[in-house]
């Protein structure tokens, strides 16, 4: 039914358009080039109307006038190109026969962004993702050497001076909030992309979109939606503050997915969320609060789950600017799998390293505590580390891996107490354009791990970005 979506912003994109010699640089700009944004399409480079502001090496490609009279109809180009090598010691806690690997991970993008005015736009990436070196077959999610990633069209319908209504037709990104159910799952090479239509509204204290869509597969070639799953949903976002760092969320998210799977077996679901996330900064603190309850239907089963978590810290004034944090969440799990109700909560299309960038664990049937501590060791390099201890919420109900399968079964008579990771990240922003990233993660087991056959996991991975 939305594979028509597909070739609307395709067919659009290939309308030929005349290139302008110069612009008129009159208008109200911005006066900074945007950050680099997880969504690409995000960045706004209208900035480079002024020709005062093109300083950089890539300011050419970034803004293209297309005409002489209007700044706002032009061609911006971008694209990445990632690095990542990684080690994973014990895979799955060692269970299942997957032995110890290390392997190079490359991402390329390029994308092409057509504003003819401020009412339409066309925005497309394509993207590869290889895997080097793995001595097992990868995944699709890692092995797609050449995928649409995204392809849509923008109109703006209503448009005034504080207010501006979009519609998006086509395939998409999505990332909500803290990312704790939809984000961009930008560890692996191919992140997660919807098909199907948006509505965004905006005004200076309001952001809220709508969404009806159906999320395309990992198939490792050019892919299509995943018919077996169509999501949907209303996101809103009230900011309390000019910049913007303070405010509520409040959201509905409703999924069907005609296969879904936990310890207690597979069946036709329906699932509706329900969550608000609070979030601020104050003098020295900041928080980052969300609470979500979930709803429907599993099967014959209702469903019952909930989630609660925050992320909170103090941050001195003081040489590097050392910020200790708190990540604490209770995820449900199924307390009895014959008792008519399905408890476990689903995080549906989560950010990827949700407790590490090892990332082990799912978010469902789990207790996390993570103290941490970050220090600015300069203007571009910061570190940061600590400790996280899991239990399962419920010990009748599994450990699940990232994907939704079963990583350890549920052995109602082991004890709830999962392990401790401990971990470390660098992060250098060695220039505008370039970054590099370095994760250390090592896992201590307990018993119920052990009498699952698994043990302790080490990982490490680096990463070098270059974007323009």
């Amino acid at each position: 039914m939305m594979r028509w979506l597909l070739f609307i912003p395709v067919c659009a994109f290939g309308v030929p358009t005349v290139l302008a010699q110069g612009v008129n640089t009159d208008a109200e700009i911005p006066l900074t080039p945007p950050a680099y944004k997880m969504l690409r399409f995000d960045e706004d480079y209208s900035c480079l109307t002024n020709q005062d502001n093109r300083t950089d090496l890539f300011d050419p490609v970034k803004y293209i006038p297309l005409r002489k009279d209007d700044p706002l109809w032009y061609l911006s180009f971008g694209g990445e190109l990632r690095e990542r090598v990684e080690g994973n010691y014990d895979p799955n806690f060692g269970i299942g026969g997957v032995g110890s690997d290390s392997y190079l991970l490359q991402r390329i993008t390029l994308s092409a962004d057509v504003h003819l005015g401020e009412r339409v736009r066309f925005f497309v990436e394509g993207i590869s993702g290889i895997v080097v070196g793995e001595s097992h077959t990868p995944p699709p999610v890692q092995q797609d050497p050449g995928d649409l990633q995204f392809a849509f069209v923008d109109v703006v319908p209503w448009l005034n001076e504080d207010q501006r209504l979009t519609l998006r037709v086509g395939r998409f990104g999505m990332s909500f909030g803290a990312g704790r159910l939809v984000a961009t799952r930008a560890a692996p090479n191919i992140p997660f992309r919807f098909q199907g239509v948006e509505l965004l509204y905006s005004r200076p204290a309001w952001n809220v979109t709508s969404f009806l869509t159906q999320p395309v597969k990992d198939s490792g070639g050019i892919s299509s939606s995943d018919h077996s799953t169509t999501f949907w949903g209303l996101y809103a976002t009230h900011y309390f503050d000019a910049p913007r760092t303070t405010g509520l969320d409040l959201y509905y998210l409703g999924i069907h997915n005609d296969h879904a799977t936990y310890a207690s077996g597979t069946a036709d679901e329906h699932r509706h969320s329900l969550g608000a996330r609070e979030f601020g900064v104050w003098r020295h603190w900041d928080w980052d609060a969300e609470q979500v309850l979930q709803l429907g239907s599993f099967g014959s089963d209702s469903i019952l789950a909930w989630t609660a978590a925050i992320n909170a810290g103090y941050t001195w004034d003081t040489l590097w600017q050392p910020r200790l944090g708190i990540k604490t969440g209770i995820a449900s799990g199924d307390h009895d799998p014959n008792n008519g109700r399905q408890e476990t909560f689903d995080p549906l299309f989560f950010k990827s390293g949700y407790f590490n960038d090892a990332s082990l664990i799912r978010p469902s049937n789990i207790i996390g505590v993570h103290p941490n501590l970050t220090l600015q060791l300069s203007k571009s390099i910061s570190v940061d580390g600590g400790a996280d201890w899991f239990w399962r919420y419920s010990r009748n109900d599994a450990v699940y891996g990232v994907p939704g399968d079963i990583a350890i079964p549920a052995l109602s008579n082991a004890p709830s107490y999962i392990g401790t990771a401990l971990d470390v990240n660098l992060n250098w922003q060695i220039q505008r354009h370039i970054s590099f990233q370095a994760s250390y993660v090592h896992f201590l087991t307990g018993s119920y791990i052990h009498q699952a056959g698994g043990k302790d996991v080490n990982y490490f991975s680096t990463t070098f970005t270059f974007l323009f």
